[in-house]
């Protein structure tokens, strides 16, 4: 599993969840107050992509209220949503 980094710099991981459907989850840093709905700056984002290297439809974000670095949010948020749906990574 690779982590990337797209246009704005932010990491993520792109993956194949069922044959030819991608997902793609990476790390957001909000800088506006009034965008920082859960006051923590990062976020967690999901979103299907309609082919490999291009998202659409609406992300899901995630509060992380944590420590943990991008990558290790990543990487256990992939493994995990992987392992619970059956989905090998």
């Amino acid at each position: 599993m690779e982590i990337r980094k797209d246009g704005s710099g932010q990491k993520y991981i792109e993956w194949e969840q069922a044959k030819g459907h991608f997902k793609r989850a990476w790390v957001q840093r909000k800088s506006d107050p009034a965008k920082d709905w859960a006051g923590v700056s990062r976020y967690l984002n999901v979103v299907r992509c309609n082919e490999p290297g291009h998202p659409g439809g609406n992300p899901t974000d995630f509060p992380i209220f944590n420590d943990l670095s991008d990558e290790q949010i990543l990487l256990a948020f992939v493994h995990g949503a992987n392992a619970i749906t059956g989905c090998k990574s």
